[in-house]
């Protein structure tokens, strides 16, 4: 089984192409970037012009936590953050999801004053409810998604290092 054996590289060279493979990693993010602005530009805001652009996003951003989750680098990330920042990450997440939550819940809401009202009355109760609902389902969901799937990331990549620096003592 010739296929599966670790082939040992100079680290210069390893290095050398995880910087290549960073820069090119951003570059797609900014060509899928450019193009849901133009798309959007273009064609409006609908979901249908951008679909592949959002996939490419969204599958690139979990498959990365999953790999830096299953190396026990989420831990080490974290912990380098809160080393720096006046915020812990956890609580920034929940700011952030909270945020998030907040914007959505506008954008429903002025959407749907835009949209179905036929007076400036009628606009105002529509932004207000759509607003409020949005708010009751959003804030919460987000913020429950985000502190779940941060502490499932971080009990598995805690136990990634244990089991790094278990394997390292035998």
């Amino acid at each position: 089984m010739g296929l599966f054996k670790k082939k040992y590289q100079d680290e210069r060279v390893t290095i050398e192409q995880n910087k290549i493979y960073r820069e090119i990693y951003i570059l797609i993010y900014l060509i899928c970037l450019g193009s849901v602005v133009y798309k959007m530009v273009n064609f409006g805001i609908e979901i249908e012009h951008v679909a592949t652009e959002m996939i490419i996003f969204l599958v690139a951003g979990i498959y990365y936590g999953i790999r830096s989750t299953q190396k026990g680098l989420f831990s080490s990330e974290v912990e380098m953050h809160d080393n720096r920042s006046k915020w812990s990450f956890q609580t920034k997440n929940i700011f952030l999801g909270v945020v998030f939550g907040v914007l959505i819940a506008l954008f429903f809401g002025f959407n749907s004053a835009f949209r179905f009202a036929d007076s400036t009355s009628e606009a105002v109760s529509y932004f207000f409810i759509t607003f409020g609902a949005s708010m009751m389902f959003y804030i919460p969901f987000l913020v429950v998604f985000i502190v779940v799937s941060y502490s499932i990331a971080k009990n598995r990549s805690d136990k990634a290092i244990e089991k790094q620096l278990e394997d390292a003592e035998e």
